[in-house]
């Protein structure tokens, strides 16, 4: 949807208020990742994690702003940071905070995400903003996230996306968003919320007659290049230790069923590597597909590339 407005503070206000957390369904166990158990991490970034401060460089067209909900920062204050040309709102401490995942497959952060581009303005035209993230201090398989939709518009140009962030594990995080050959690289610390504001609120269970009067979603089949144009979230997947010493590569071929919450289910192994099957599986159980038709599941087929190893 795209809104129109000129002043910035408006466009500051817009910004606060999208600071949401946005849940996806759990996935099955991946390669690389720690288990529930070990999903901690301390309350501050160590030496080590040189976390990027918005103080260190700023847009001068957008100002600081208080974002009082959930994962923006300790003191729920966030500034701008980058150029006219790509920019972001980050957390004045350089923390994300996120829930401890109570399943391995929950993200550790979810939120959202704001870029800016003000000279030239984001084109409806060009490709999409990307959005790729790597763990600097630990094991964890790297991601790239798919941002579409020009959400706010400033003085006539096309000044926003917003999309969704989502971090597998907490640590040390390296972020860059690529738009043409512009891009924006920092670093965040990720951490879990305190232990006193964690408690959050249970969902309300469905009722049963909710439960009852519920539509079941009707299923259709898509091909997979068409599929994979939905794609937004990629968890890339990591060849496993006796894939290697083996010097396997390949594609595998999934069937999976698309639901109606953007994840893949009832994945399946069609064919491909063997060694390579269950690490495909599980990178995939984490991926994330735009959603057409709330009442609506995909049967499909997902290929996963494992690329030979760097010699």
């Amino acid at each position: 949807m795209l809104l129109k407005h000129s002043a910035t503070v408006t466009l500051a206000v817009f910004v606060a208020s999208s600071f949401i957390q946005m849940p996806f369904a759990p996935a099955q166990e991946s390669p690389g990742l720690p288990s529930v158990g070990e999903l901690v991490a301390p309350d501050v970034p160590p030496p080590s994690c040189h976390v990027t401060l918005p103080s260190e460089a700023g847009t001068a067209a957008l100002s600081p702003v208080r974002a009082t909900k959930i994962g923006v920062g300790a003191d729920g204050t966030v500034s701008a940071y980058g150029t006219e040309k790509l920019s972001t709102f980050l957390p004045t401490d350089g923390i994300w905070r996120g829930r401890v995942p109570r399943k391995l497959g929950d993200f550790a952060y979810d939120n959202n995400l704001p870029w800016f581009r003000f000279y030239p303005g984001f084109s409806l035209k060009s490709e999409s903003l990307m959005v790729t993230g790597k763990r600097l201090d630990g094991p964890s398989p790297s991601f790239t996230e798919t941002f579409e939709g020009v959400a706010f518009a400033h003085e006539g140009k096309n000044a926003m996306i917003m999309g969704g962030i989502s971090i597998p594990v907490f640590g040390c995080w390296e972020i860059t968003g690529h738009y043409q050959d512009d891009a924006l690289t920092f670093i965040v610390w990720v951490a879990p919320l305190p232990r006193e504001s964690d408690s959050g609120e249970a969902s309300p269970a469905a009722s049963p007659e909710a439960t009852t009067h519920k539509t079941a979603p009707h299923r259709i089949h898509v091909d997979a290049e068409t599929e994979a144009r939905s794609l937004v979230y990629r968890l890339n997947p990591e060849i496993p230790h006796e894939a290697q010493v083996a010097n396997v590569s390949g594609t595998v071929v999934l069937h999976a069923v698309i639901g109606t919450d953007g994840r893949a289910h009832e994945l399946q192994y069609m064919s491909g590597p063997p060694l390579l099957a269950r690490a495909a599986i599980n990178a995939v159980s984490w991926w994330q597909y735009r959603i057409n038709d709330e009442l609506m599941e995909v049967d499909t087929t997902i290929p996963v590339v494992f690329p030979p190893p760097d010699n």
